[in-house]
């Protein structure tokens, strides 16, 4: 009933709406819809500066305030259908995605309908702050929704430039929302009051994270030099769930265990010098430390040599003889090349505890490190809403989900041949969670990630950008190793410097030197704290000043 009453609200709204609030608004969702880097580039230049502004100077022309919300809302939320359709796959997570999809982007669609309450005419300086401050803090409200929800900050406009994604260095990725907003905010000013004047500080506004990224970047490469170059080797394994592990439903698509190690056998050059190895998120099946393979079985793939002792954690004494794990394939492997390995292996400790983890082993059969994933994806690892038994159970059900893993503690930096600051998959497009990393020392990002559970959509691209988001922002390298995603290294810029191109079935290495250079960048030494504060000022002045009129 509630349906079919909103449905006929609209259905007169659109009666209502002009042929140039039309016209506007249709083409301020192409440029905006598409103007990330994931999609058209170049697009996102004008989606910054003008992109938004369409769409209001039409909404304005509307008789009431219910009628600008509404088309606010129908208007983003498409802008949102087409920045989040690779959520609508229900390959491997059922059609319970799609209630997901079209709840998130309705709601997102909600928050940008409650700017339209502010946009009034005539546009006051403290109200142009006041919209930019106050999207900030929607946007950042949603970090609070389950383990959070990164995507699509409108900020990403301004990182289809390498230049603007500079500006990223000051104040993060809020910060390049803030200032997308503002910027639309004031070109909307310029035109409805007709002022050149004004036209003109808005194309300062414009063109200033250009010029700032320009001159960044020159002073950083005079000032701080390449220290030194890691010679690097990038895995993408290229593997669908019911490849590595059996699943009776396609029981002909399994490959098993020593195939898939065969796989990556396949494209390993021994004639490279290699310091550091990266495999991603999950690599194989089984964890680190399940005894799952036969000693008999692995000895032909290593000489004796190069294996680690038969001892805990690496090997155990069966009833049918020696068994080994994934632990032990992987230091006979940097025992062999002399190299330190990551990689992304489930785990399990001896309390019952499950982790999905990163490890880092050492050559010469060191002790090795363990990284426990601290943002947990709902549904996929692990059970939201816990105190609600009735719809969690509901919820495992739908999606097959036999267990959860646990929530890591702290951030980690990995002592290899730099120190490298560790993430896996998504927490990558969280800012405070790599600055953590940065704080604590790390020269190098690593991020391990999957992105086969949406094939053949816009996901890894968009992970791959939310990653020269995190490099503009703390001054360092990445470095991605992905399973079907965007695997390759970003420089302390942002700046692609090698990938492989994506693949869903071929798996394949990617051998070259990082370049180590790294700098001191504002955000972060503020964090987010630096642009909130500005944005709760901003709503702050607005208020008051509103006040003072109406006394």
């Amino acid at each position: 009933m509630r349906a079919k009453i909103l449905m006929t609200v609209i259905d007169k709204m659109f009666q209502r709406i002009d042929r140039q609030t039309l016209i506007l608004s249709f083409f301020s969702f192409l440029i905006v819809a598409f103007g990330q880097p994931a999609w058209i580039s170049g697009l996102g230049v004008i989606a910054s500066a003008i992109g938004y502004t369409l769409f209001w100077r039409g909404m304005l022309l509307l008789p009431t305030l219910r009628d600008q919300f509404l088309i606010s809302v129908v208007w983003y939320s498409a802008v949102q259908g087409v920045q989040l359709s690779w959520m609508a796959t229900t390959n491997y997570m059922g059609p319970f995605i799609l209630v997901l999809y079209l709840f998130l982007i309705v709601a997102m669609g909600v928050q940008f309908g409650l700017l339209s309450f502010f946009i009034r005419k005539p546009l006051s300086l403290s109200n142009i702050f006041n919209i930019a401050g106050c999207w900030v803090i929607l946007e950042w409200l949603r970090l609070f929704f389950l383990c959070g929800f990164t995507w699509n900050p409108v900020g990403l406009a301004l990182t289809d430039s390498l230049y603007s994604l500079q500006f990223a260095s000051v104040w993060g990725v809020f910060g390049l929302s803030f200032w997308v907003v503002l910027v639309n905010v004031m070109a909307l000013k310029a035109f409805l009051d007709r002022s050149i004047r004004l036209g003109g500080v808005w194309a300062l506004l414009a063109a200033f994270p250009y010029l700032f990224g320009f001159a960044q970047q020159k002073w950083v490469e005079s000032q701080y030099p390449v220290r030194s170059e890691v010679n690097v080797a990038l895995i993408q394994t290229a593997l669908f769930p019911e490849q590595k592990e059996f699943d009776p439903a396609s029981p002909h698509s399994y490959v098993p265990p020593l195939s898939q190690w065969e796989r990556i056998f396949s494209v390993l050059d021994g004639t490279q010098k290699v310091d550091l190895m990266v495999f991603p998120e999950a690599a194989l099946p089984f964890g680190a430390h399940r005894m799952c393979y036969d000693l008999s079985e692995v000895k032909e793939y290593f000489q004796e040599s190069v294996m680690p002792p038969l001892e805990k954690p690496f090997a155990s004494l069966q009833r049918g003889g020696w068994k080994v794990n994934n632990a032990f394939m992987i230091q006979s492997l940097a025992n062999h090349f002399k190299t330190h390995i990551v990689i992304g292996l489930d785990d399990l400790d001896a309390d019952g505890k499950a982790y999905n983890a990163a490890f880092h082993f050492f050559p010469q059969n060191l002790p090795y490190e363990r990284y426990e994933k601290r943002v947990l994806v709902p549904l996929t690892e692990y059970l939201p809403m816990p105190h609600w038994p009735r719809f969690s159970r509901y919820v495992a059900k739908q999606f097959g989900i036999l267990g959860s893993f646990e929530f890591g503690k702290e951030a980690k930096v990995f002592h290899a041949p730099c120190p490298v600051g560790m993430s896996i998959c998504l927490e990558e497009t969280f800012s405070g969670v790599t600055r953590d990393l940065r704080v604590q020392g790390a020269e190098v990002f690593v991020n391990l990630t999957n992105d086969a559970w949406f094939p053949g959509s816009k996901l890894p691209q968009q992970h791959f950008d939310h990653g020269r988001v995190r490099a503009a922002e703390n001054g360092v390298a990445i470095l991605r190793a992905c399973n079907t995603g965007v695997t390759g290294g970003i420089d302390c810029f942002g700046k692609p410097l090698a990938q492989l191109v994506p693949s869903e079935t071929e798996v394949s290495s990617l051998y070259f030197s990082l370049p180590i250079r790294t700098y001191s960048t504002l955000y972060t030494k503020w964090g987010d704290q630096a642009i909130l504060v500005i944005s709760c000022l901003s709503m702050i002045s607005y208020f008051l000043l509103g006040k003072k009129k109406l006394l």
